[in-house]
């Protein structure tokens, strides 16, 4: 096991972890080394209209522009708009390669996910010439009518 994830609550400074006992049984699994520990906070990631506005607005009219997939084209975006970073490393921690990859849009929250998108529809405008409306006149785009 290399990865374990908790939820917990922040109350007065102090971290509560939900359901501790699993928790602490699935760390004493684990291999002894160093650990990243990372606390965030939990936020509500996209809404169903960002979805079917980025891809029946966004990708597609990028995929018809292009001639690529919709799938490659979100590949193409994530790489571009936020990227990660990686690195492999052989058994002495010496780097033998760096790559980068799209990283992923399923944990942007709301307004993450606007600035992603608000980023993508600059960057079409400016460098393709291809206008792509704006999400608040969901009269334009397929399926927006009467949504949320």
């Amino acid at each position: 096991m290399s990865k374990v994830v908790a939820i917990g609550l922040i109350k007065k400074g102090r971290l509560d972890i939900r359901n501790r006992k699993d928790f602490t049984q699935r760390i004493r699994q684990m291999r002894d080394g160093s650990v990243t520990i990372t606390v965030e906070r939990t936020h509500a990631t996209r809404s169903l209209q960002q979805s079917r506005y980025y891809w029946g607005v966004i990708v597609d009219l990028l995929s018809q522009h292009t001639g690529y997939t919709p799938d490659e084209i979100h590949e193409i975006l994530k790489a571009k708009f936020i990227p990660k970073h990686l690195a492999v490393a052989d058994e002495n921690g010496v780097i033998k390669g760096e790559f980068v990859i799209g990283g992923t849009t399923t944990t942007l929250d709301k307004l993450e996910f606007a600035e992603f998108t608000e980023s993508i529809r600059r960057w079409a405008a400016e460098d393709l010439g291809v206008v792509i409306p704006d999400p608040d006149t969901g009269a334009l785009w397929p399926g927006a009518q009467g949504q949320p």
